[in-house]
């Protein structure tokens, strides 16, 4: 008799394909937010070019706020559907792992708050006059400051959340290594460069890795599921005959 060994598939499967589903949505809507940003460097001293600069390109702020926002609370959702899906490996690393997503999501749901509060005030740069808005330029300095701020600490939290969920899946064997390994190296580099320099091509490297392995970790989880390789069962197979 021959023994073959079988990898039993975890048993969530529906939730595993709503993680999957999120995963993938969120790292193309995180191409399109890239796509569409309009990278400032908020200074008082040139603070009326930063605000001409965002009236010429209006829409196009429009749009990278409204990305931002949908994927805040798509980013919300993906946490609980994490814990989900590991929480068969262990409560603690679980729950913090989908805590940390969740606390990503936040913090860019109050970065897509104070890019509307930037609409706001450029619109009503349009309709009033120059000496009427006048009044609004310290306003739009502090909210460009803020989002900056809440621009560094979003940026911080996804590569602690990728070095978590990495380290998970690296820990679990739950899904293929070498998406854990993508996640941990690119949750490095963004944590790191994000307070270094965001134009370098380092941090674009560690954006790229982030982008491509949520987007994998997705694929797995919608198309095949996580598989864990503790549940082995042995099935008899008769011998060959000779």
């Amino acid at each position: 008799m021959m023994m073959k060994k079988i990898l039993k598939v975890n048993d969530n499967r529906k939730a595993e394909k709503y993680s999957g589903f999120l995963a993938i949505i969120i790292s193309f809507l995180v191409v399109a937010a890239i796509y569409t940003q309009l990278d400032i460097v908020p200074n008082i001293d040139n603070i009326h070019e930063d605000l001409t600069f965002l009236q010429e390109n209006f829409q196009r702020l429009n749009a990278n706020t409204f990305i931002w926002l949908v994927n805040a609370i798509l980013i919300i959702i993906f946490g609980p559907f994490v814990l989900i899906t590991f929480l068969p490996c262990g409560r603690s690393s679980s729950y913090i792992t989908a805590f940390l997503i969740s606390a990503t999501g936040i913090a860019y749901l109050l970065y897509a708050g104070s890019g509307f509060s930037i609409i706001y005030i450029v619109r009503e740069l349009f309709d009033n006059s120059p000496e009427e808005s006048q009044f609004l330029i310290p306003a739009a300095l502090n909210i460009m400051i803020t989002k900056a701020n809440l621009k560094l600490i979003a940026y911080t939290l996804t590569g602690i959340s990728a070095i978590i969920l990495g380290l998970l899946i690296v820990r679990t064997g739950y899904l293929p290594g070498f998406i854990g390994w993508m996640a941990i190296i690119g949750g490095l580099i963004y944590t790191t460069m994000s307070w270094i320099s965001l134009e370098s091509l380092i941090f674009t490297a560690g954006r790229i890795l982030i982008v491509l392995s949520l987007l994998i970790f997705g694929s797995f989880l919608l198309l095949r599921g996580t598989t864990d390789k503790k549940k082995i069962t042995d099935q008899s197979l008769p011998s060959p005959r000779l």
